[in-house]
């Protein structure tokens, strides 16, 4: 692949707020990257835009014009290229340059993008969607849970992501019926807002899941994001409304919480379901729940907090923009595998018509794609999985 031209641009993410376009001009065509960023974030994961929007492009442009008439022929000459790049564009800029350097290498190669990471058979990639939103993505709501989500366990995706739809279609029928004030608004990652509390809104999934398990014979099971640092302060877990009874919860009382609400649910995935300091939190959980314990917040795709944390969890996120450099993506996706972790790629709340991490999941043997299932931004992403998957 010979660099012709490569330029960027702000353009607005899915939350109308600015974020950095690249395009990529090769023999092959023009091809374009763009990085997401995150409403609930990591203390560990890296500050996206350092500096003023339009401060960045104008300096990012200055560095970008050394790129022109230069060839690249494999993923590790574009991983090399990331080590070079400044510090102050580490995060939205620098993957924005990766992914679309990605894409114009494949398109040269005559492959897709997922296929430049392994010649393996390409995996099979389920998808996990989100019914209704809470936390810090609803902040109004009586939710302090971020997500509850449905994951579909088929041999088929196009199958699951039929099951998910109609388990979402369901969820939001039970709370037309169940609330006036539900008129059908979602949260920016496409999760229903519900009007009603945690325990609540987890029966309403919870009903919903067993309607269409039983229409459909699909096994379909409830999982949350508990996005626990967002409600402890103080060594204090608050809840917006109280469930089974207690309002505000010590550490020990919010690890049985979860374990409680994984019996009664049946939760198969519980992600960060304490503060992401609090490691050995996770450990507990993990061993008391048959659930999926998956890190998150604690690690935020960092190689180093990874191996602090490889024996509390046994599932891991992986958020391309919390560390910005695609070779560090891989070098995560790579030590996941050797501690034998189940692999989740996810969206953000803040993001783009992009469809990379959809070809990043199959291309890096991920189980699970974390994603929504309304919204354009987010249906993009599960059309694209689709569509290499199929």
């Amino acid at each position: 692949m010979k660099i012709k031209n490569v330029v960027s641009r702000k353009i607005l993410n899915s939350n109308t707020n600015y974020t950095i376009e690249v395009k990529l001009v090769t023999e092959n065509g023009l091809f374009r990257g763009s990085s997401p960023a995150g409403e609930s974030t990591s203390e560990y994961e890296v500050k996206q835009f350092k500096e003023d929007i339009d401060q960045i492009v104008s300096k990012f442009n200055t560095f970008l014009k050394g790129f022109s008439g230069r060839s690249i022929s494999s993923l590790d000459e574009i991983f090399d290229i990331e080590k070079n790049i400044p510090e102050e564009f580490i995060g939205g800029a620098s993957l924005s340059l990766s992914y679309a350097l990605i894409s114009g290498l494949a398109a040269s190669k005559g492959l897709e993008p997922f296929q430049l990471f392994s010649s393996k058979q390409r995996s099979k990639v389920l998808p996990i969607c989100k019914m209704i939103g809470g936390g810090m993505h609803a902040s109004r709501a009586d939710m302090s849970i971020q997500e509850i989500l449905a994951v579909t366990i088929s041999d088929s995706v196009q199958e699951s992501i039929d099951s998910t739809i109609k388990v979402y279609n369901e969820v939001k029928r039970l709370l037309s019926d169940k609330t006036i004030s539900f008129i059908g608004g979602v949260d920016p990652e496409g999760g229903l807002i519900s009007g009603l509390d945690d325990y609540e809104s987890l029966s309403v999934v919870s009903k919903a899941v067993n309607k269409i398990m039983k229409e459909t014979g699909e096994d379909i099971r409830l999982g949350i994001d508990a996005a626990a640092s967002t409600f402890f302060k103080d060594e204090r877990y608050t809840y917006k409304k109280p469930i089974y009874g207690k309002l505000v919860l010590s550490k020990e009382e919010q690890i049985d919480l979860m374990v409680k609400l994984a019996e009664e649910f049946n939760l198969y995935y519980i992600e960060d379901p304490v503060d992401e300091n609090f490691q050995e939190g996770y450990k507990e959980v993990m061993r008391k729940t048959k659930a999926l314990v998956v890190g998150d917040d604690l690690t935020a795709t960092k190689t180093e907090r990874l191996e602090k944390a490889k024996g509390d969890i046994n599932a891991t996120l992986i958020k391309p923009n919390q560390v910005g450099l695609m070779g560090e993506v891989v070098r995560y996706s790579a030590l996941s595998d050797k501690y034998k972790l189940t692999k989740v790629l996810s969206h953000r709340s803040e993001e783009t018509n992009s469809s990379m991490i959809s070809d990043l999941a199959v291309g890096l043997g991920a189980k699970y794609i974390k994603v929504g299932i309304n919204r354009g931004e987010r249906i993009e992403k599960l059309n694209r999985l689709s569509e290499i998957t199929g």
